[in-house]
């Protein structure tokens, strides 16, 4: 039996969680790198799926320290074609970016237009991330605010990969046959 690479978490959990860290990495040297955003307190703070409840509704918290803020979120998927080699899995992913400024010109909006935008920048430079490969077409959107000083934009993608369901093929497995080994090691 030949080696395999490093396993990859390719259910919806995993794979969010890497999109969550590819966004942290990107959106952290484009705010300290370049100076962005001068005026924010931090750096966005990322969260996969779910908001944490702290984030939600207080009327003693600040609402503004959790900004600039990014939310991973898996709206579904599908699976066509079960052979571990092939690429017949496909999960949908929107990603909300937030943002807080509190000016007269109205100007917030470019906060979260402008991650989405880097985002978007890195996606393209780089198009694979936890084993899946992002697929055209990307539907973005800055999203009007019905409540100023906090602004938002989303970014709608699909990504191909391997069927979770065949995480880490093992000899003698029944999904994992003498003909998808060979065809496994041949790529």
């Amino acid at each position: 039996m030949g080696s395999y690479p490093e396993f990859i978490d390719r259910s919806p959990s995993g794979f969010v969680d890497a999109v969550c860290k590819r966004l942290e990495d990107v959106l952290k040297s484009f705010w300290q790198d370049n100076g962005e955003f001068p005026d924010s307190e931090g750096v966005p703070h990322v969260h996969a799926q779910y908001l944490p409840v702290s984030k939600t509704e207080s009327e003693e918290r600040d609402k503004t320290k959790d900004y600039p803020i990014v939310q991973v979120i898996c709206k579904g998927g599908t699976v066509n074609d079960f052979h571990p080699a092939a690429n017949g899995s496909e999960m949908e992913i929107t990603i909300y970016f937030g943002g807080y400024q509190n000016s007269t010109d109205n100007q917030g909006w470019r906060i979260p237009a402008n991650m989405l935008w880097k985002v978007m920048q890195d996606f393209l430079d780089n198009k694979i991330v936890g084993g899946y490969i992002l697929e055209a077409p990307i539907k973005w959107t800055p999203l009007n605010s019905r409540e100023p000083p906090y602004y938002t934009a989303m970014m709608e993608t699909k990504w191909k990969g391997s069927p979770p369901a065949i995480e880490t093929p093992y000899e003698g497995d029944a999904a994992f046959s003498k003909e998808s080994e060979e065809k496994f090691e041949s790529l």
